[in-house]
């Protein structure tokens, strides 16, 4: 019908949709952990490529950080792959903490830290993982907008670490939890309600 839709299409295709965003990624030159995709005849090559430890995660439904595995041995990765026959591997980047920035209609809402629990790699909320909003970087607001407008995700919670002074980007994630919206006391229908309209109405002067 030639109409504008929220969230944008590209938003829709890419929810939940680990190996597609990974490839947006590369081929938007995003900075991303290096990463590999392994069909079941290939599984014999991961341990060429990549050296303990390293992460694997379920390719679709690994949201709230489930399906997301770090493999510290040959043990492991065999009880992961007993999962999937589509492996996605990625480099483990030593971190205590990753910094989630929030967009609606590609403005930065929220931006806070998630500092994951002792002995969990994992910084999600519903992996014991702890709010704080204490120090985010300016620059990262901007790095935000920008890679949500590269791949023209309007509705997205992105999810960053940053490793030897530089920004990677781990996921976007379009059904980002609320913890840190209603610690804040903000209403995310009134926030989209707002962003859309102020970018769909005309000024009147």
């Amino acid at each position: 019908m030639g109409k504008e839709i929220f969230p944008s299409l590209e938003t829709h295709l890419y929810a939940d949709e680990k190996i597609k965003q990974t490839t947006l990624y590369y081929m938007l030159g995003i900075l991303h952990p290096r990463t590999r995709i392994y069909y079941h005849l290939h599984h014999s090559d991961i341990l060429k490529d990549f050296a303990f430890p390293f992460v694997a995660k379920l390719p679709r439904a690994s949201s709230r950080g489930r399906g997301v595995f770090k493999i510290d041995c040959r043990q492991d990765l065999d009880r992961y792959l007993k999962l999937t026959k589509v492996a996605y591997i990625q480099e483990y980047l030593p971190h205590t903490r990753d910094l989630r920035v929030i967009l609606i209609n590609y403005q930065p809402v929220i931006a806070y830290w998630r500092e994951r629990a002792p002995g969990n790699f994992r910084t999600n909320i519903f992996q014991g993982g702890t709010i704080h909003f204490d120090d985010v970087p300016p620059d990262i607001l901007t790095l935000a907008q920008e890679t949500a407008r590269k791949c023209h995700f309007n509705d997205v919670g992105l999810d960053f670490i940053n490793v030897h002074e530089k920004w990677y980007l781990i996921e976007s994630n379009m059904k980002y939890g609320r913890q840190a919206l209603k610690k804040k006391e903000l209403k995310l229908k009134e926030i989209i309600r707002d962003k859309l309209y102020e970018a769909y109405t005309p000024s009147v002067f």
